[in-house]
Protein backbone atom coordinates (compact mmCIF):
# COMPACT_ATOMS: atom_id res chain seq x y z
CA UNK A 1 0.00 0.00 0.00
CA UNK A 2 2.51 2.34 -0.71
CA UNK A 3 1.81 6.00 -1.38
CA UNK A 4 -0.96 5.95 1.43
CA UNK A 5 -0.92 8.27 4.46
CA UNK A 6 -2.90 7.83 7.70
CA UNK A 7 -4.57 11.10 8.37
CA UNK A 8 -6.61 11.14 12.25
CA UNK A 9 -10.23 11.98 12.13
CA UNK A 10 -9.59 14.98 14.63
CA UNK A 11 -6.86 16.43 12.42
CA UNK A 12 -9.37 16.54 9.63
CA UNK A 13 -12.52 17.99 11.82
CA UNK A 14 -9.62 20.52 12.46
CA UNK A 15 -8.75 21.16 9.27
CA UNK A 16 -12.17 21.46 8.05
CA UNK A 17 -12.89 23.98 11.34
CA UNK A 18 -10.06 25.78 9.57
CA UNK A 19 -11.42 25.72 5.48
CA UNK A 20 -8.25 24.16 4.93
CA UNK A 21 -9.71 21.43 3.30
CA UNK A 22 -12.65 20.45 1.05
CA UNK A 23 -14.97 17.22 0.97
CA UNK A 24 -17.36 15.72 -1.82
CA UNK A 25 -17.80 12.10 -1.03
CA UNK A 26 -14.81 10.92 -0.01
CA UNK A 27 -12.61 13.21 -1.87
CA UNK A 28 -10.95 15.16 0.44
CA UNK A 29 -9.72 18.97 -1.62
CA UNK A 30 -6.78 20.54 0.13
CA UNK A 31 -7.90 24.65 -0.34
CA UNK A 32 -5.09 26.05 1.55
CA UNK A 33 -1.56 25.83 1.80
CA UNK A 34 1.25 24.38 -1.29
CA UNK A 35 -0.92 21.58 -2.14
CA UNK A 36 -4.07 23.67 -3.50
CA UNK A 37 -6.10 22.15 -5.27
CA UNK A 38 -4.77 18.90 -4.84
CA UNK A 39 -7.24 15.88 -4.02
CA UNK A 40 -7.02 12.29 -2.27
CA UNK A 41 -9.50 9.93 -1.95
CA UNK A 42 -10.22 8.43 1.43
CA UNK A 43 -10.88 5.10 3.08
CA UNK A 44 -12.10 5.25 6.41
CA UNK A 45 -9.18 3.36 8.87
CA UNK A 46 -7.58 2.62 12.13
CA UNK A 47 -4.37 3.02 13.78
CA UNK A 48 -4.01 0.50 15.99
CA UNK A 49 -2.72 2.24 18.98
CA UNK A 50 -2.42 -0.49 21.63
CA UNK A 51 -3.66 -4.43 23.26
CA UNK A 52 -6.27 -3.46 26.01
CA UNK A 53 -6.80 -6.59 27.53
CA UNK A 54 -3.63 -8.76 26.96
CA UNK A 55 0.19 -8.24 27.98
CA UNK A 56 0.98 -9.12 24.14
CA UNK A 57 -0.33 -8.53 20.64
CA UNK A 58 -0.64 -11.92 19.03
CA UNK A 59 -2.48 -10.57 15.92
CA UNK A 60 1.07 -8.12 15.62
CA UNK A 61 -1.12 -4.73 14.80
CA UNK A 62 0.11 -2.40 17.18
CA UNK A 63 1.58 0.55 14.67
CA UNK A 64 -0.70 -1.05 11.70
CA UNK A 65 -3.32 0.95 9.91
CA UNK A 66 -6.13 -1.15 8.73
CA UNK A 67 -9.11 -0.47 6.61
CA UNK A 68 -13.06 -0.81 7.75
CA UNK A 69 -13.06 -3.46 4.68
CA UNK A 70 -9.48 -5.02 5.85
CA UNK A 71 -10.87 -5.07 9.56
CA UNK A 72 -14.68 -7.45 8.33
CA UNK A 73 -12.21 -9.51 5.93
CA UNK A 74 -10.43 -10.45 9.26
CA UNK A 75 -13.81 -10.80 11.39
CA UNK A 76 -12.79 -7.81 13.71
CA UNK A 77 -15.31 -5.60 15.18
CA UNK A 78 -14.82 -1.76 15.43
CA UNK A 79 -16.65 0.20 18.15
CA UNK A 80 -15.77 3.70 18.25
CA UNK A 81 -11.96 4.12 19.36
CA UNK A 82 -11.37 0.09 19.71
CA UNK A 83 -11.39 -3.21 17.94
CA UNK A 84 -12.07 -6.41 18.72
CA UNK A 85 -10.42 -9.36 16.88
CA UNK A 86 -11.29 -12.34 18.76
CA UNK A 87 -10.39 -12.35 22.33
CA UNK A 88 -8.20 -9.31 21.77
CA UNK A 89 -9.27 -5.76 22.46
CA UNK A 90 -7.15 -2.99 20.91
CA UNK A 91 -6.99 1.06 21.55
CA UNK A 92 -7.20 2.68 17.89
CA UNK A 93 -7.27 6.08 16.36
CA UNK A 94 -9.88 6.47 13.93
CA UNK A 95 -8.62 8.42 10.91
CA UNK A 96 -8.55 7.59 6.96
CA UNK A 97 -5.86 6.24 4.33
CA UNK A 98 -5.50 8.78 2.09
CA UNK A 99 -4.45 8.60 -1.52
CA UNK A 100 -3.79 11.28 -4.41
CA UNK A 101 -6.36 10.80 -6.94
CA UNK A 102 -5.18 10.41 -10.06
CA UNK A 103 -6.11 12.86 -13.42
CA UNK A 104 -6.36 9.91 -15.43
CA UNK A 105 -6.50 6.49 -15.29
CA UNK A 106 -3.63 4.92 -14.09
CA UNK A 107 -1.67 1.23 -14.35
CA UNK A 108 -1.60 -0.84 -11.66
CA UNK A 109 2.79 -0.54 -10.38
CA UNK A 110 3.95 -3.70 -12.42
CA UNK A 111 2.24 -2.89 -15.67
CA UNK A 112 4.18 0.66 -14.97
CA UNK A 113 7.51 -1.41 -14.15
CA UNK A 114 7.04 -3.66 -17.14
CA UNK A 115 6.83 -0.68 -19.24
CA UNK A 116 9.15 1.11 -17.93
CA UNK A 117 11.72 -1.92 -18.15
CA UNK A 118 14.29 -2.70 -16.24
CA UNK A 119 16.44 -0.12 -15.48
CA UNK A 120 15.04 2.76 -17.83
CA UNK A 121 11.68 4.88 -17.05
CA UNK A 122 9.19 7.03 -19.68
CA UNK A 123 11.64 9.87 -19.13
CA UNK A 124 14.68 7.93 -20.11
CA UNK A 125 16.65 8.61 -16.85
CA UNK A 126 18.04 5.16 -15.29
CA UNK A 127 16.59 4.53 -12.11
CA UNK A 128 13.79 6.89 -12.54
CA UNK A 129 9.93 5.81 -11.90
CA UNK A 130 7.70 6.02 -14.14
CA UNK A 131 5.49 9.02 -15.10
CA UNK A 132 2.44 7.71 -13.27
CA UNK A 133 4.44 6.76 -10.33
CA UNK A 134 6.22 9.64 -10.33
CA UNK A 135 2.72 11.51 -10.49
CA UNK A 136 1.74 9.60 -7.85
CA UNK A 137 5.21 10.21 -5.43
CA UNK A 138 4.53 14.05 -6.17
CA UNK A 139 0.88 13.63 -4.58
CA UNK A 140 2.09 11.61 -1.69
CA UNK A 141 4.72 14.25 -0.91
CA UNK A 142 2.61 17.34 -1.20
CA UNK A 143 0.06 15.81 0.87
CA UNK A 144 2.91 14.76 3.58
CA UNK A 145 3.79 18.35 3.58
CA UNK A 146 0.11 19.79 4.02
CA UNK A 147 0.15 17.02 6.86
CA UNK A 148 3.28 18.70 8.39
CA UNK A 149 2.51 22.18 8.38
CA UNK A 150 -1.03 21.51 9.81
CA UNK A 151 -0.31 18.96 12.49
CA UNK A 152 2.31 21.90 14.57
Amino acid sequence: MSGLLFVSQVALETWVEQRKIEFQGNVMTLVAGEGRGRSYALDPAVLFLKVLNATRDPNQLIAKVKTDSKLRELGAERVEDSVILGDVAYEVQPGFLAEGRAATTTVSTSEAMAKAGPAESEAGRPGALPLDLEEKRKEAEALARFLLENLA
